[in-house]
C-alpha cells in the first residue's frame, strides 16, 4: 500500500517543521527542494540555463542558486523560464522515487501545484500561518524584506486545500494538529 501525500504551503509557514514531524509518526518524505538542487547540477540544465541567464549566475562550474534567485524573483517571466527548464525534470525525478517506495510518502513541496506534483497526490496538507510570523521567520533566517516580499509574491499562487493546518501557536499544538491528520491519513481519509 502507498498513499501520496502532498505538502505545501508558503515559505516560512512552517513547512519543514510539519514534514519532519510526519517523518518522526513514520512517513517517507521526499524533500522536493533538495530534488531541484540536484537538477541544477545536471550538465544540460546547466548550459541551458548558462544560455538564458548568462555565466553571473555561476559560482566556477556550479549554479550559485543565491545569484540565480535574486534573478528570478525580480522578473517573473525569468522565472517561468527557470521553472519551464527544470519543473519538468523535477516531476520526472519524484514519479521515479515514488516507485520503489510504499505506506505513507509525503512530497514536501511549497509549489507543489505549480510543478505537477498535486496529480501524483492522493491527499494533501496546506501549511498556513499569518504574514507576521512568516516575516519574522524569514528575517531570523537573514532574508531582507525585499528579498522576503519577492519570494512571498512569488508564491502567491500556492492555495489551501486539503487538510489544512494552522501553524499559529506553538510546537506543541503544530505537533497535535499534524497527529490528528496522520491518523486521519492512516484510516483512508483524503480530505479536510
Amino acid at each position: 500500500m502507498k498513499l501520496v501525500v502532498g505538502l505545501t504551503g508558503r515559505t516560512g509557514s512552517g513547512k519543514s517543521t510539519v514534514a519532519n514531524m510526519l517523518k518522526q509518526f513514520g512517513a517517507s518524505v521526499i524533500d522536493v527542494d533538495k530534488i531541484g538542487h540536484e537538477v541544477l547540477q545536471d550538465e544540460s540544465v546547466k548550459e541551458e540555463l548558462r544560455q538564458l541567464f548568462g555565466s553571473e549566475i555561476f559560482s566556477g562550474d556550479e549554479i550559485d542558486r543565491v545569484k540565480l534567485g535574486r534573478i528570478v524573483f525580480d522578473d517573473e517571466e525569468k522565472l517561468k523560464a527557470l521553472e519551464k527548464i527544470v519543473h519538468p525534470l523535477i516531476r520526472e525525478r519524484v514519479s521515479k522515487r515514488l516507485e520503489s517506495m510504499s505506506g505513507v510518502v509525503v512530497l514536501d513541496a511549497a509549489i507543489l501545484k505549480r510543478i505537477g506534483l498535486d496529480k501524483l497526490c492522493d491527499a494533501i496538507i496546506t501549511v498556513k500561518c499569518d504574514d507576521e510570523k512568516i516575516i519574522e521567520r524569514l528575517r531570523a533566517k537573514g532574508l531582507t524584506e525585499v528579498e522576503i516580499k519577492k519570494r512571498l509574491f512569488a508564491q502567491r499562487d500556492i492555495s489551501e486545500e486539503g487538510f489544512i493546518v494552522e501553524n499559529d501557536s506553538d510546537i506543541e499544538s503544530l505537533r497535535e494538529k499534524v497527529i490528528h491528520i496522520y491518523k486521519q491519513l492512516l484510516k483512508g481519509g483524503v480530505g479536510s
